[in-house]
């Protein structure tokens, strides 16, 4: 504990670590602490999302308990760490899961290493991350979305709207700023909060209608009827009086009670996001690969945007082919569901 709070004390003030002797009996669980401690002051200024840190948390707390929270840093070798990605497959854990993981430690490690927190680190370019097997995910066909639409509220009507307008998520819903929007000239100016890559998007005319029936009432988009953002994540305290974060996700369960009055049988999994792969489906077939990236925000295909410094054109075309494989045509009865 003292060896914690110097060092935190140090970190917090931007100054390197102390010199230390003692160094290497530095348990797991207290570079841990630093670390979080660290992304927490980044979310406070703005850096980061809050939850984001919530994420970390979550994530590093299975692999503090794997090793063992008092096992030194120094004693951890790269095939603890094989170890803990091979239990983790074993334990039939999804792909992106496991990946998740192995990212958050290597993270630690990294930013321990750049601040000179710790000297060594086991290899962590061995911890191979797990390439996910190719299978097709659930998209929502044009008679589904139809039904969905028809039965959602003014505010999930939107919320719909913009997912399959712009591939927005939960919380690029949740999150969206009247700012962000330019109703009159029809785009969404909004970059993509956990890659911060920008979204400058065109807008459907049913995306416009659905946004004009949502009453300005503060400045976000989006309200519950309690007046909180739809997705939040809230720092409290817990029972053993350990600060802790609360994610709330209100976008999701709606829709998922949405789905359940539409009577409209789906695989597990399918839910809000769902809208986002139907859009990026359905973008695809345009054929060009970066205006799918800028749909959705993605930081791939880094050495190809390189040499290709603007598909605004081709992203607004391929947006606009998608809307017109669901509204067919001005009588089509999706169109039709947009209003009501």
């Amino acid at each position: 504990m003292q060896r914690y709070l110097e060092q935190a004390a140090y970190l917090h003030a931007g100054k390197a670590p102390t010199p230390r002797s003692s160094h290497d009996r530095l348990s797991i669980k207290i570079l841990c602490n630093l670390y979080l401690d660290h992304q927490e002051s980044r979310a406070e200024i703005g850096e980061i999302q809050s939850r984001q840190v919530s994420d970390q948390i979550s994530l590093l707390k299975d692999f503090v308990r794997f090793v063992g929270p008092n096992l030194p840093v120094s004693d951890i070798s790269t095939i603890e760490l094989q170890n803990y990605r091979k239990r983790l497959i074993k334990a039939r854990k999804s792909p992106n899961t496991i990946n998740n993981r192995i990212a958050a430690f290597k993270a630690m490690y990294n930013w321990a290493l750049d601040n000179e927190v710790i000297d060594n680190a086991p290899r962590l370019k061995a911890v191979k991350k797990v390439t996910p097997q190719k299978q097709e995910k659930p998209t929502f066909t044009v008679s589904q979305i139809r039904k969905i639409l028809h039965n959602a509220s003014p505010q999930m009507k939107a919320m719909i709207w913009l997912g399959l307008n712009c591939g927005f998520g939960c919380t690029d819903c949740g999150e969206l700023k009247w700012r962000n929007v330019d109703l009159q000239n029809g785009r969404v100016d909004f970059p993509r909060g956990k890659t911060g890559i920008g979204r400058n998007l065109p807008l459907w005319s049913e995306t416009v209608r659905a946004l004009n029936e949502i009453p300005v009432s503060g400045e976000l988009v989006f309200y519950t009827r309690k007046g909180n953002p739809w997705v939040r994540t809230v720092k409290g305290v817990g029972k053993d009086g350990k600060e802790k974060y609360k994610k709330t996700n209100n976008v999701s369960k709606e829709f998922s009670k949405l789905m359940k009055r539409t009577g409209i049988k789906m695989e597990k999994g399918v839910g809000f996001y769902t809208l986002r792969r139907t859009a990026a489906t359905l973008t695809a077939r345009s054929g060009d690969p970066f205006a799918v990236q800028r749909l959705l925000g993605h930081a791939d295909l880094k050495m190809a945007t390189t040499y290709v410094q603007d598909v605004s054109e081709q992203t607004d075309r391929a947006i606009n082919n998608t809307r017109k494989l669901i509204i067919q045509d001005d009588f089509s009865p999706l169109a039709d569901a947009s209003s009501c």
